[in-house]
């Protein structure tokens, strides 16, 4: 599977570096998982790949939110260079982080959506030398209930068995290759 680039047009999204390299861009040291719904109810087949690709488009809130990128079951697609920062993580800190949000709605094969997110994950730790310990829920910056599915321990997965599969595609080399 390759990357669906749909990289925003609008800059309100990019924030001011806090790290930045001489080239001025954003040196992420950590890497935030998310899923794009509160709680653990199940959500409607309309909060799909498109909906969340028209709220970035057109923000109904803070115009500086965004994301790196967008897993589902069978596409993965980026919406950041991930040298971008951007306010996903309610910190300043977390917001210096790459955002991987996951889709939950019920049209989605979790397993499959999951496995991606890891995979993909594995891949940015190859890319950037991010070490596991810095893979951190969304919780872990605003102590939000993010990714809450994966945090509950719903549909046999746990944050344990989710850092274990990223491990599993970073210690095989199992990665995207086509990341900006």
């Amino acid at each position: 599977m390759k990357i669906t680039r749909h990289i925003l047009e609008r800059q309100e999204c990019y924030l001011p570096l806090v790290i930045p390299r001489e080239d001025g861009k954003n040196i992420p040291q950590y890497i935030t998982i998310h899923e794009t719904s509160l709680g653990t109810e199940k959500v409607p087949a309309s909060k799909n790949a498109e909906h969340y690709i028209e709220l970035l488009e057109h923000p109904k809130g803070d115009p500086r939110y965004g994301y790196h990128f967008l897993c589902g079951d069978e596409q993965v697609w980026q919406f950041l260079p991930t040298y971008v920062r951007t306010a996903h993580a309610g910190s300043t800190a977390g917001n210096s982080s790459i955002g991987i949000e996951r889709l939950v709605n019920v049209d989605i094969d979790f397993d499959k959506a999951i496995k991606n997110q890891a995979k993909l994950t594995a891949s940015l730790m190859h890319m950037y030398n991010i070490p596991l310990e810095n893979v951190v829920p969304h919780k872990h910056w605003s102590g939000k209930e993010c990714p809450a599915r994966l945090l509950a321990g719903m549909y046999g997965w746990n944050w344990d068995k989710f850092l274990n599969t990223v491990l599993d595609f970073y210690e095989s080399k199992d990665f995207f290759t086509d990341l900006l």
